[in-house]
């Protein structure tokens, strides 16, 4: 086996000079470090292909080892151990890019196994780059031919097979084809900038700039330079022009979330630019041209702070030429498997982690608990559900408390009937909106076309001419026969 460039940083010297010899005694290269400084000189100098560093030290920490590192050399491994782990550091350290988080004290076994590892990453590393040199020059082609065939299509993006969802979809289809302006309204978490961004893809005006500001985190002067740009010299600080987000998306879309804190002052002036489609620039005397189509989103009652005085209702009017009501999870909690799934498989393939599915019980918990975060706080709860597992399966007990107590009863507004014939009825509904394509079906349901077929058969959907043809002629996966939502989806 090719030898490991290691670092191991530790400010015990006892600890360090242990670890070391343990790794030089097995063929390794290894250098050590007491601190965060000497382990940056060093990162800059040597390609190492890991860094064991130390949680605690007197004038920095781990974590902060962890993200310097992986700003100098993105690639390299870093494994944390402490004897000092809490869930709050575990998970921090995964999300700055953490390769493993250890306790101490760490055995020989896993001092080496860590080493062979990094050396098998790096071989690895050396053939994926040799792979996508290969594949670059492809890549361009593969887009256009892809654009050219429709196959491209943006509305890939939304996760589910619910009625809900799908009625969702061919609205902001429609929405897409025009050019008007748009009003997305819903709770926080329903996804309304991904919505925004898909029809932008979607529209005659997707070759050009897709810009964004959320108008809730500017103070009003700010915000008036942010969305119209200021001149040279218009206020304290402005050294020179600037364009703002009307300018940045002319020809395309801005989309203006938190539309409903905006203050008064804004709001006449926005209401301008939605009149006569022109502004002039903070400080400036040229009017230019407002060429962009106009997205707004809140998740406030618009209609109630018209009523209270906060919200101008002609602004209003002009906002709401066509309005989308982006729906919370719990008015359709049969998407929740197929949501998970979509997120755990994301997460884990990010993380480098080997999660494959959850247990029964713990779906049937997701499904029932009302998620007052919506999507958002349910890929939230999945990302912490694979950070912190090492049994490969989520489990009840693996979940927030609050989810396992809040999810006692079924979900608000979740249909009859058992987690099975929920699977079932949305495995028939793909297929028929797929048009009977099976692999156009399990590409929509997020899983490999060999799996839908293993369901098909296990609920009795072969042969069943409401779903489309015999699968029986293509290639079958054997699966467990025991029905389980561990990798539904």
């Amino acid at each position: 086996m090719d030898p490991a460039r290691l670092l191991i940083a530790d400010d015990e010297e006892v600890i360090r000079e242990t670890y070391a010899e343990i790794l030089r005694a097995a063929g390794h290269e290894v250098d050590v470090a007491a601190d965060g400084v000497e382990v940056y000189e060093k990162v800059r100098l040597h390609a190492y292909d890991l860094l064991m560093t130390d949680l605690v030290f007197p004038e920095t920490n781990g974590i902060d080892i962890l993200q310097e590192v992986k700003r100098i050399r993105r690639a390299m491994l870093v494994v944390i151990f402490t004897g000092h782990a809490t869930v709050e550091n575990v998970m921090r350290a995964f999300r700055c890019g953490a390769f493993d988080f250890l306790e101490k004290p760490v055995s020989r076994e896993k001092l080496l196994e860590l080493a062979a590892k990094s050396v098998e990453i790096r071989n690895m590393g050396a053939k994926r780059r040799a792979l996508a040199e290969e594949l670059e020059g492809q890549r361009f082609e593969v887009m256009q031919l892809k654009q050219q065939l429709g196959l491209d299509d943006p509305f890939s993006k939304f996760i589910g097979s619910s009625s809900i969802i799908r009625g969702f979809i061919e609205t902001i289809r429609e929405v897409a084809r025009t050019d008007s302006t748009v009003l997305l309204t819903g709770e926080s978490g329903t996804g309304k900038g991904l919505v925004a961004r898909t029809i932008h893809e979607s529209s005659t005006r997707r070759a050009a700039a897709f810009v964004e500001a959320n108008c809730v985190v500017y103070s009003e002067g700010v915000l008036h330079s942010e969305l119209f740009g200021h001149e040279r010299g218009a206020f304290t600080g402005a050294a020179r022009a600037k364009k703002g987000r009307f300018e940045l998306a002319k020809g395309g879309t801005l989309f203006l979330d938190e539309i409903g804190e905006i203050p008064a002052a804004t709001q006449l002036l926005l209401l301008r630019v939605l009149q006569d489609r022109s502004f002039e620039r903070v400080g400036g005397e040229e009017t230019l041209e407002a060429d962009v189509r106009l997205i707004a989103a809140t998740n406030r009652d618009l209609q109630e702070c018209i009523r209270q005085g906060t919200f101008r209702s002609d602004l209003y009017y002009r906002l709401n030429v066509i309005p989308v009501h982006l729906p919370p999870l719990r008015e359709h909690p049969e998407d929740v498997p197929v949501l998970a799934q979509h997120f755990m498989q994301r997460c884990a393939e990010r993380l480098s982690r080997q999660v494959e599915g959850f247990s029964e019980e713990a779906m049937a918990t997701m499904v029932r608990y009302s998620w007052p975060g919506n999507v958002r706080e349910l890929e939230n709860m999945i990302e912490r559900a694979v950070v912190l597992n090492r049994t490969g399966t989520v489990e009840h007990k693996d979940l927030p408390e609050a989810v396992r107590d809040s999810a006692s009863g079924p979900a608000p507004g979740a249909a009859p009937g058992t987690l099975r014939e929920m699977e079932r009825q949305r495995i028939r509904e793909a297929i028929r909106d797929a048009g009977g394509n099976k692999k156009l079906a399990a590409r929509k349901l997020g899983i490999h076309r060999s799996t839908l077929y293993a369901k098909m058969r296990r609920y009795g959907l072969v042969g069943d001419e409401r779903v489309g043809e015999d699968p029986s002629r293509e290639t079958r996966h054997e699966e467990s026969e025991t029905p389980t939502l561990v990798s539904t989806y």
